[in-house]
């Protein structure tokens, strides 16, 4: 119901994001506080709990929800490990938070979150079976088949980015060959924009100063609209890896809609017209002229609106 409120919250490892979120999807207000990992995992969640009742107020929310990064259990409430939050090692967030709050708490997957806030209010309205591809520092992704959220029982269903697409491929941070984060990520952008240069490799992208380790795929995608052949060439490889895996899904799957979130999505056509033609010549073409392939909508509130539309599954509002 559009009246009921949830506070969704997205963990990061250097900002989270909060948002009250109504039953309809609507973000009604939104903030963001740092993480402070250093804080360990005990002191970020009672940081989190401080920020989460500012958030509240004086509203009747019915349940809270979060995402988190890395392996982790919704059924437990728990994390396992999470990469970007030092000493996170079997955490028990969800009773942690419920004890603080004195709210039912959801937890799950960040990307997962995400995946479902596009599908309840973003990119996948109206549609029964949606695919989302987050596209950030590594590669993340959610399933959604026939309405439901797929978690697999061990709640590690939606590695979306460690699909092999190429075996003989570069080393993937998960130790594989080729996975397809090795290539679509903007960790996989920086390692071939440093490799091309330390080869005398000439080009016009422009990497901002002090931004050496840290630079992400926008001044490549700059330099690719201007028609630089180096950053054109990673650009058509990331979406030819995307359109690949694209194609996998859409062969076995059969989805209405394959959604992309994170900044790398906001590229446009140089990388999409490269993902729907590639996925085009390696799908079936029955299942292909069904399925959307789009950028998200909901941008940096995807996770939070996912969170918020999971905790209101807990509350029964949906």
């Amino acid at each position: 119901m559009p009246d009921q409120l949830f506070l969704g919250i997205d963990l990061g490892g250097t900002d989270t994001k909060y948002g009250i979120v109504d039953g309809g999807g609507r973000v009604l207000r939104r903030n963001r506080w740092p993480t402070e990992p250093e804080r360990g995992p005990e002191g970020v969640l009672k940081q989190v709990a401080v920020h989460a009742r500012e958030m509240i107020g004086a509203d009747k929310v019915l349940a809270v929800g979060m995402g988190v990064p890395g392996p982790m259990s919704s059924r437990l409430g728990m994390v396992f490990e999470a990469p970007n939050l030092p000493g996170w090692v079997n955490v028990p967030v969800q009773k942690m938070l419920e004890d603080d709050l004195g709210l039912p708490v959801r937890l799950n997957n960040d990307a997962n979150a995400a995946a479902w806030g596009e599908f309840r209010a973003g990119a996948g309205r109206g549609a029964s079976t949606m695919i989302l591809y987050t596209l950030g520092t590594g590669v993340g992704g959610g399933i959604i088949i026939e309405g439901e959220l797929l978690c697999g029982p061990d709640d590690t269903a939606g590695e979306l980015g460690h699909i092999v697409v190429n075996p003989e491929g570069p080393r993937c941070g998960c130790g594989n060959r080729g996975c397809l984060e090795a290539y679509a990520s903007a960790t996989a952008i920086r390692r071939r924009v440093r490799e091309a240069l330390a080869a005398g490799v000439r080009t016009s992208i422009v990497i901002p100063a002090g931004e050496e380790d840290t630079f992400g795929a926008k001044p490549v995608f700059e330099a690719a609209e201007r028609g630089d052949v180096l950053a054109s060439e990673i650009i058509a490889e990331a979406g030819r890896m995307l359109g690949l895996a694209a194609a996998g899904m859409i062969n076995a799957l059969n989805p209405d809609v394959i959604a992309y979130g994170g900044a790398m999505s906001q590229a446009g056509a140089i990388l999409f017209d490269r993902i729907i033609g590639t996925a085009k010549a390696n799908s079936f073409a029955k299942p292909f002229s069904r399925v959307r392939i789009v950028p998200g909508e909901l941008g940096n509130d995807a996770g939070l609106i996912g969170a918020a539309g999971l905790a209101m599954r807990l509350a029964g509002g949906e």
